[in-house]
């Protein structure tokens, strides 16, 4: 199922007519204020986890209809994984999809982690990738980093955005030196350039909202509203509790009020939250 995407900075406005397909999945969850080490984000890090097999996510249920997805806040950061230009985007390209962007390096330049996360895939020869890293973070998103000359992680360990990870090249089905670069969502590919501004090197928002509704291929657009308009494209809308949020404090941010949140989540208005609860907020 394909879905829309909206970016929002700091859930206050929204860019419309946005192109890419993700799925909005509520296994993993956006626990970016947790500490590094948290054994609940280990806990959720690790579910659907594989070394071997590049694509982990067989099946998926209980998919909401929409979700916020933070990509960084005070703790978790970004970094461009190569600054370099981007040689070929994301769509269409003959009779294949490329799903991903790629960048324009030399052998042997760095190739760095663009978010936190922990690496996932750390493999040579996999497919057209050549050797091919993925690194699992803790929104649910997924970087892969294709093409590599050397591989300097391993499934399992711990990376910080900016963190080296492996070196350039143009392994596996490459014309030459370059990084495919791409982002994941459950297995399903999003343009990168939607975001992040490769000229500049930095996140075009700070937070994304998906929803499933209306994409039925890669290329449709969708235009969505911002939280606090029920027009969202969806029948149900879900926001991922993080560290200090009250039914109040979701409340306001969503423009409405702890009883219609508690009625709709079936739960009492003074309920204390769970980092990671996922709330239904329309």
């Amino acid at each position: 199922m394909f879905a829309g995407i909206i970016l929002l900075p700091g859930l206050v406005s929204a860019q419309k007519n946005i192109d890419t397909l993700s799925r909005a999945v509520p296994d993993i969850r956006s626990i970016i204020d947790e500490d590094f080490d948290s054994d609940e984000i280990d806990e959720l890090i690790m579910q659907n986890w594989e070394t071997q097999q590049i694509f982990a996510y067989r099946e998926v249920k209980e998919i909401p209809d929409s979700i916020w997805l933070y990509l960084v806040d005070s703790v978790h950061g970004f970094i461009l994984p190569h600054e370099g230009k981007v040689l070929n985007g994301f769509g269409p390209r003959g009779r294949r999809f490329h799903k991903g962007v790629d960048i324009k390096l030399n052998t042997g330049d760095p190739v760095k982690a663009a978010f936190d996360g922990v690496v996932r895939i750390a493999l040579s020869g996999r497919r057209g990738f050549g050797k091919l890293i993925v690194i699992r973070h803790y929104n649910g998103f997924e970087t892969y980093y294709a093409h590599l000359s050397k591989i300097l992680v391993k499934p399992g360990e711990k990376v910080k955005a900016g963190d080296l990870i492996g070196l350039g090249g143009s392994t596996g089905r490459s014309r030459g030196p370059h990084l495919h670069f791409e982002i994941r969502y459950y297995d399903q590919a999003i343009d990168p350039e939607k975001l992040i501004c490769f000229e500049t090197g930095t996140l075009k928002q700070e937070c994304v909202y998906m929803t499933r509704e209306f994409l039925k291929t890669r290329t449709r657009l969708t235009a969505k509203s911002a939280p606090g308009n029920t027009e969202v494209g969806a029948q149900e809308s879900y926001y991922t509790v993080r560290r200090g949020d009250t039914l109040s404090k979701i409340a306001r941010k969503f423009g409405t009020t702890i009883g219609s949140l508690a009625r709709l989540n079936n739960i009492h208005p003074s309920k204390k939250l769970r980092v990671g609860q996922i709330i239904r907020v329309i």
